[in-house]
Formats: C-alpha cells, structure tokens, sequence
C-alpha cells in the first residue's frame, strides 16, 4: 500500500494545479496584508503595553471613558460616519480593557498575533474547496481517462487501491490545513504584535460577553476542528467520485456542500431542531467554540461523534460498492 500512496503522492504534487493552490492560498494572505495597509492605517491598532501597564491600562480606560462620552452627548442621527466609527470602536476597546484589568492579564494590541491566527479558520473554507477538487478526481479521474484498467491487473487488492487514495486525501487535507496555518503563523510574526501572555479574551458572538482563555489549546482546537471538517467535505467529494465515476459531478456536488450546506442547516433551524441530526449541521465542530451551534442544546461530543460515524458508514459502503462493481461497465 506504501507504494500506492507514494504513486499517489508524486502524481499528484508533480502536478501545476497543487502548486497553484497552494501558491493561491499565500496570494490571499498578501492581499490581506494589502487590504490592511490601506484601510486602517491607525497606530494605536499596534498599541502595546510595558511592565507599568495597568497605570497606562487605567489611563487609557480614562481616556476612551472621555471620548465615548463625549461623543455620547451628540445626537446619535447625527453623527458623522467617522464620529460613529469611533464611537463603536472606542466601546469595544474600552470594554476590552476593562476585561484584562479585572482578570489582572496584560492586554495585547488590538492587532496581535493570537488573534490573527484564530481568524485564519475561515480560510479554511478555501482549502476545503481546493481538497473538494482534488478528492472529487481522485477515481473518477481513472474511470474516464481508463487508467482503472491498468490498476486492477497490478497484484493490489481493490481494498488496498481504495484505501491507499483515500490516506493520500486525508494527508493532503493535513498538509493543506498545516501549509494554511503556517503561512499564517509567519505573516503574523511579521505584521502582528506578538502577545505578552498565552492569554487571550475571546467574545461570544451571540452575548458578546468575554471569557479569558490560553491560546494555544484553544488554536490546537481550531485547528483539529478545521481539519475534521475539511476532512468530511474531502471524504464526501471521495466517495461520490466512486459511486458516480463522474468528476464533474463529484465536485459539484462537494462544492455545493461546501456553500449551500450552512444556509440550508440555518433555514430548517429556524423550523425545526431535528436539524440537528443532519450531518451538515455537525461537521463546523468550531461553532462550538465560537458559542453558535445549530440548535442550543447540541453538544461538542455529539457532533463529533456523529462525524465519526458518518464518516466510518460513508467509507464502509464506497469501499464495499468498489469492490464489488464490475469494473467494465
């Protein structure tokens, strides 16, 4: 099987396209680091804090108490856009300083390294994307160009031919999800301020409370949370490319998973909470860590093990079905 994977392995890295991807994903992270440059321009985003930094906490707190007040006294209808602006983002750092001085942690810079890396899981969407393509190929590709053929008369078993091109997605969508996360990591090192504790204040989108966590458990979670669900999407992708044999269908249908599967989960939410037994609205394990599951009462260890099984079931059958049909027809 060693030998599958590694034909696996140079067949499809010795290709352009994985290479553009991957390039694409560094182009992203540039243009963010444009998109800033030219729309904040604000100092005070890279503001740190010294040794004395509850004095200089107190005093800002001081400072942004005056500011909001001011401002406060206006008319709200009739406020200027950059006036609001202020206002809203003088509120929200006013509260999150407050939060670090009660917990007695020294706070970082608005813009800081933590943080960063905790915003790169939505890009995780576009690596799923990228995994999708390559996974909705990976044996639809041999059915159409009649590669198959050459496959079953080498001495492999079609378990072990099944198996091998589906470790070889789950190694890809690993090493996606590392690539994405280390491009991160050092753009970050380079744009970011780095933080002075493992501590970071996080928010709930739903209360807006914040709760003080350590990062880097919480990232390892992210993380893993990512790769699980991009590892769903890629198995999806995978064994629709066995059943169908059609490559463009395989990846149509994984992609529309991919964009439709939230606004579909959301719609029936808001009708039922009996979405909570559709695979769609278990595989985004980070809704748990951001506080925004599908139907309140779902749990981490639910969801996760409902991906578990689904992903053992859809595996089980694909791998039964392919080693069962008649090749030729």
């Amino acid at each position: 099987m060693f030998n599958l994977i590694k034909n696996e392995w140079i067949k499809y890295f010795m290709r352009p396209a994985t290479w553009v991807m991957l390039s694409l994903i560094v182009l992203i992270f540039a243009l963010g680091i444009a998109l800033d440059h030219f729309t904040t321009g604000d100092t005070t985003q890279n503001k740190s804090y010294d040794t004395n930094w509850q004095r200089e906490v107190r005093t800002d707190i001081k400072d942004l108490s005056a500011k909001v007040a001011e401002i406060s006294k206006k008319d709200p209808n009739k406020l200027s856009f950059n006036e609001a602006v202020t206002l809203a983002n003088s509120e929200h750092e006013l509260t999150r300083l407050s939060f670090y001085l009660e917990k007695n942690v020294q706070p970082p810079a608005m813009n800081n390294f933590y943080d960063y890396l905790l915003e790169t899981s939505p890009l995780i969407n576009l690596v799923a994307l990228m995994i999708i393509v390559i996974a909705g190929s990976m044996m639809s590709r041999e059915h159409q160009q009649g590669t198959i053929k050459l496959l079953m008369i080498r001495p492999a078993s079609r378990l072990k031919i099944f198996f091998s091109k589906y470790i070889f997605i789950l190694m890809t969508a690993l090493i996606f999800v590392i690539f994405t996360y280390g491009v991160a990591a050092i753009i970050g090192l380079m744009t970011r301020t780095y933080n002075p504790t493992s501590k970071l204040a996080i928010t709930n989108p739903e209360t807006g409370a914040y709760k003080m966590v350590e990062f880097w458990p919480l990232l390892a979670k992210v993380m893993v949370n990512d790769l699980i669900m991009v590892i769903i999407l890629a198995t999806i992708a995978y064994v629709l490319s066995v059943l169908l044999r059609n490559t463009a269908a395989a990846q149509g249908i994984g992609l529309g998973l991919l964009f439709l599967g939230s606004l579909v989960v959301n719609f029936i939410a808001s009708k039922t909470e009996l979405v909570k037994y559709l695979w769609p609205a278990n595989w985004s394990l980070n809704r748990y860590v951001t506080g925004l599951p599908a139907v309140k009462d779902m749990t981490y260890n639910f969801s996760l093990g409902y991906n578990l099984i689904a992903l053992v079931v859809v595996i089980a059958l694909a791998a039964y079905i392919f080693n069962k049909r008649d090749i030729a027809s």
